[in-house]
This record gives structure tokens, C-alpha cells and sequence, in this order.
């Protein structure tokens, strides 16, 4: 399959290589001239290095006839003419287009500099991966969560109807189901899990109480909140667990990559200002800051 996609490909690179965009100078294009636009020659090469730059998606459009010729009229061409056609305008002369590709291009060089000097200094070893999972253990500890169930009523009678049933014995999932004054009725009062502070703080004695219980099926005392009067139920308890350092070794490789790669960033341009000549008219930045201050103040 791969070697007639690779022949196919070869093939689809000869035909465009026979062929020209439009009519005029058909005769004069070279053996290994793909298109020419204006006075511009384009070879099969040079084409070729184009498609070769296209992100994965972009290639993925390559593989036919069809996707080529798009490629080469709708991108190649398309994208040339515009800048012939730009350049005839004076763009390329523009200051602030001239400023932007300045920006640029020095952007481009910084970044250049900073890869060549920093490669190889983010690297974490297995030492140092293991000394931070010691250190830091609190944090791959999974949060203690438990699991609950309630009865919420808004009325004194109410409760005492329901605690009499419980002390006789009665399922307290049917009795929520049956006295639920919230939407946890249709499930029997299930809350799912929870875990500390993670409700408002108006139920911060609910979740006191939800965490004080111990053994699965144990109930709380009644609890009361803005919406009522509540009994809590165990169901489980999960967390407080550390996990295996293998679950988050690299979870601690990318944080402590890109901490060496920010020191190792900030210790390298401390160097290069200290190698250079760096003068700063004080006096003019006063003015400045002056300057600053006094345009804050005419906007408010």
C-alpha cells in the first residue's frame, strides 16, 4: 500500500511538472520549471519543499491529484500573486509593516539564541523526580471524599415522623424518597461524594457532621441549614491515599522541566546584562514616569 502511494505521489509530481497556469510562455518553462508567475520561476523542488512544510492536516490533503492541484493554484499561486501584486503597491516599503517584520525577525533570532544556549539544561533526572515526590508527598494525596445520603425536611413534626420511623428500623432511602424536600427525593437523598470545603459555608455544619461519621450506615445527628432540618447516612469513604510514584512521575517531569528551563532562562540573561554595556538616563525616565502619572490622572 505504501509503495503505490509512493509512486502515486511520484506520479502526481511528474504531470505538474508538465503543466503551467496559464497559457502564455507554455514553451519557454524548463524541464524541472514547475510554474512561473510573472517574471517568479517556481521549480518541481521548490514545490516539493512547500508541500513538505504544511502541517500534518495540510499534508493529509496532499495525497491526490486533486488535493495537489488545489495546493499548487489555491496556496502557491494565489499566495505569490498577492505579493507580487502587494509589492507593486509599495506594502514592502510601509514603516510600520517594515517595523513588524523587524519584530519579527528578531523574535525569531531570540528564540533561536535561547533553544541553542538552554538545550539540555531542562532535564529532570530520576533523582530528582523521586527527591520531589518526597518533598512534596501532600500533594499526590488523594483528598478525603465521603459518600452520603440525606433527609431534608422543612418542619419540626416532619422530623420527628421520620426519626421515629428510623428508630424503628425503616429504610432510609425509602424515607427520603418519601419526605425529600429537594430534588435528591427521585434518588433516595443521594449526595455522591463530597469533600471538605467544597460546600458554601451556610452548610459547613452539614459537612462537619457528614465527616465526623466513621462505619458505613452510620447517621448523624440532625443537622440544620438555611433549607431545613437534615439527617446524614455513610455510605463510603475514599482518599487520603497517596499515589504510586509512577502514577505522577510525569506529572513532576514537566513541572520541574519547565522550573529548570525558567532558572536556567533567568540565569542566562542575568549573564548576558552583565557582560554588557547598559546605560539608562535616569533623569529622561523620571520625565517619563512624570509623563505617565499625569495621563492616568486626565483619564479619570
Amino acid at each position: 500500500m505504501m509503495k503505490k502511494r509512493i509512486v502515486f505521489i511520484i506520479g502526481i509530481f511528474f504531470l505538474l511538472s508538465t503543466l503551467s497556469c496559464g497559457d502564455s510562455g507554455k514553451g519557454d518553462l524548463g524541464r524541472k520549471e514547475l510554474v512561473r508567475i510573472n517574471k517568479l520561476s517556481i521549480s518541481i523542488e521548490e514545490f516539493r519543499q512547500m508541500s513538505e512544510k504544511q502541517p500534518l492536516e495540510g499534508k493529509m490533503r496532499l495525497l491526490d491529484e486533486k488535493g495537489m492541484r488545489d495546493f499548487l493554484e489555491n496556496y502557491v499561486i494565489t499566495r505569490e500573486v498577492l505579493y507580487q501584486e502587494a509589492k507593486k503597491k509599495g506594502f514592502d516599503k510601509k514603516e510600520e509593516i517594515l517595523a513588524k517584520v523587524d519584530d519579527f525577525r528578531r523574535a525569531m533570532i531570540i528564540d533561536a539564541l535561547i533553544e541553542e544556549e538552554l538545550r539540555g539544561k531542562s532535564e529532570a533526572t530520576n533523582e530528582e523526580i523521586q527527591r520531589y515526590y518526597r518533598e512534596n508527598k501532600s500533594l499526590f494525596t488523594e483528598p478525603v471524599e465521603v459518600k452520603v445520603r440525606h433527609i431534608v425536611v422543612n418542619s419540626e413534626p416532619v422530623l420527628k415522623e421520620v426519626l421515629t420511623r428510623l428508630s424503628k428500623g425503616e429504610s432510609f432511602e425509602k424515607l427520603a424518597s418519601t419526605f425529600n424536600i429537594d430534588r435528591t427525593r427521585e434518588d433516595g437523598g443521594n449526595l455522591g461524594y463530597i469533600r471538605r470545603g467544597q460546600l458554601a459555608p451556610s452548610f459547613a455544619q452539614f459537612e462537619e457532621a457528614a465527616f465526623s461519621l466513621v462505619k458505613k450506615g452510620e447517621l448523624s445527628e440532625v443537622v440544620r441549614t438555611p433549607y431545613g432540618f437534615h439527617i446524614i447516612q455513610l455510605e463510603e469513604m475514599r482518599g487520603a491515599n497517596l499515589r504510586p510514584l509512577e502514577q505522577v512521575r510525569e506529572r513532576i517531569r514537566f513541572f520541574l522541566q519547565a522550573k529548570k528551563r525558567q532558572e536556567a532562562y533567568l540565569g542566562y540573561v542575568k549573564e548576558v546584562k552583565s557582560k554588557a554595556s547598559i546605560l539608562i538616563n535616569e533623569k529622561l525616565w523620571a520625565e517619563e514616569e512624570k509623563r505617565g502619572e499625569k495621563t492616568k490622572e486626565d483619564k479619570k
